[in-house]
């Protein structure tokens, strides 16, 4: 394999108002390498990468690419250096169809320069293939999965001859199945000379597929190492000092008394069927499972964004046909999205208005009157409790961080003062710090006496955070384990039962 630098980075800085983004940040990654850039979110990773792609400008220092210095002012020039950025929530147009995502901006042209939809739908079909899936080039993206519309994002990079592929989170919302499949792709790519610079979160996929990993902590570079010559804790060490990662809790809190009934529970369209499962007061009930099992679909159902074809909801004790969203907040039901660029966050908004959007009219007088002080106190309690880093309660939660924009919306459906909480992938893409942290507010919560449905295809996390764990698959429930019973090997065992 070439040792050469592909890509250098020499003394690499960039401020944005008063928060230095990079500082002096200086590494190199190696021609045909897989290499890892790793840190906690706010740490400069999505900053080196938009600079790298021409998306940012730097302030100072210079990149070098094939040893020589260059300057690049946009995506396009980027892409004429053999440059493609995968961005982990990239902007699919959803009212397009699969192959029209894929060949956004550089369609195959036949007779007369008029783009061949044919052999554009092909060419879709054949990519796919080469990640191992199959899909049908003329269907909406709007209509797909998460892990389908990020599989289309990765596909749209296979379109060019990139010389350097960025993935930024390139599996936070594939399975464990997808996960491989996309290794696989990854490492012929690379034996075909691409180099690959991969961020992730997940720390043991790092591992497995990188050549060398970069840590990045406060936007300073702490070090690059070879991976085969380091370890997960060392990593953790790096990206956050010396904190231990968090360790498994045992909630003896739970009580007998039944929050929430789900009886006979099916809804056609989202491939629901006979749903039956109960949630304790002060229990943390995890739900396992592959992409597309239900998981996310049975959320949905509960929270009435997608009201069930027949079966009830029981909320202490009282039967419920839950209807719309509007009613389930009524009776004490929040809900934390996976999808948080679409569904979650309301971008042009600050973050007191993202955090009170559920109890808006709690908020109002009887002229339709925003009580600012109650908004403060409210919003600065939330800052305070969940330790959101933000410059203030009226900064854009665009600017906030992953990891901080998940807490602030997770602050929303606190401040409703729910009885059941259902957290779908809370602690998808963001950094060991603020898992460490989500983690932390969900073992309070449920000692100040709320219950909890946490859905998350990290199984691990899922394991060690959980008092029960309810397995899904094929849009039913297929078991239950303890938690401190349960193993990864159980909980599969029953998530591919067919």
């Amino acid at each position: 394999m070439a040792q050469d630098s592909l890509i250098r980075y020499e003394s690499i800085s960039k401020r944005f108002g008063g928060v230095q983004a990079l500082d002096d940040v200086s590494f190199a990654i190696r021609s045909g390498d897989i290499h890892g850039l790793i840190g906690e979110n706010g740490a400069g990773k999505s900053t080196l990468i938009k600079i790298t792609g021409g998306i940012y400008r730097k302030d100072k220092g210079q990149l070098y690419l094939d040893g020589k210095p260059v300057d690049i002012h946009s995506p396009a020039e980027a892409e004429n250096h053999g440059i493609t950025i995968v961005h982990q929530e990239i902007p699919l147009c959803n009212n397009l169809t699969v192959a029209q995502n894929v060949f956004l901006g550089k369609p195959l042209l036949k007779g007369l320069r008029q783009p061949d939809m044919k052999a554009m739908e092909q060419r879709t079909i054949e990519l796919f293939r080469q990640i191992g899936q199959t899909v049908n080039p003329k269907h909406p993206v709007g209509k797909l999965s998460v892990a389908m519309k990020q599989l289309t994002a990765i596909v749209q990079a296979l379109t060019t001859e990139s010389r350097f592929i960025i993935m930024d989170e390139p599996t936070a919302a594939l399975t464990p199945g997808e996960v491989e499949t996309l290794f696989e792709v990854l490492r012929k790519l690379q034996a075909e000379g691409t180099t690959i610079l991969i961020v992730s979160h997940i720390l043991s996929e790092m591992m497995q597929i990188t050549d060398r990993v970069t840590v990045l902590r406060n936007g300073k570079h702490v070090d690059t190492k070879d991976t085969a010559a380091t370890s997960i804790d060392d990593i953790v060490r790096m990206m956050v000092g010396n904190v231990p990662p968090p360790s498994r809790e045992v909630h003896e809190v739970r009580k007998d008394e039944v929050v929430l009934q789900v009886r006979d529970l099916t809804k056609k369209s989202l491939r629901l069927h006979d749903v039956n499962f109960s949630l304790h007061k002060q229990e943390i009930l995890g739900i396992a499972g592959i992409q597309g099992a239900g998981r996310t679909e049975l959320a949905t159902c509960i929270f009435g964004a997608y009201p069930a074809d027949s079966g009830t909801i029981e909320v202490e004790g009282v039967p419920h046909r839950i209807r719309s969203p509007r009613q389930a907040i009524e009776l004490g039901i929040g809900y934390l999205t996976e999808d948080r660029r679409n569904l979650g966050v309301f971008w042009e908004m600050n973050v007191w208005q993202n955090m009170s959007t559920a109890i808006i009219d709690r908020l109002t007088n009887l002229r339709m009157v925003l009580n600012h002080k109650e908004i403060k106190e409210l919003g600065q309690a939330s800052v305070d409790e969940l330790q959101i880093r933000t410059q203030g309660l009226e900064q854009k939660i665009r600017y906030l961080s992953g990891g901080n924009q998940q807490k602030v919306v997770l602050s929303r459906w606190l401040n409703s003062g729910p009885k059941v909480l259902l957290l779908d992938e809370p602690t998808r893409g963001v950094d060991v710090g603020a898992k460490a942290e989500i983690r932390r507010v969900i073992q309070e919560l449920v000692t100040q006496g709320l219950s909890l449905i946490v859905i998350s295809s990290d199984l691990e996390e899922l394991l060690a955070i959980s008092d029960r764990v309810m397995v899904m698959a094929n849009g039913t429930i297929q078991g239950e384990y303890l938690a401190h019973e349960a193993t990864t090997e159980k909980v599969m065992a029953l998530a591919t039962k067919k």
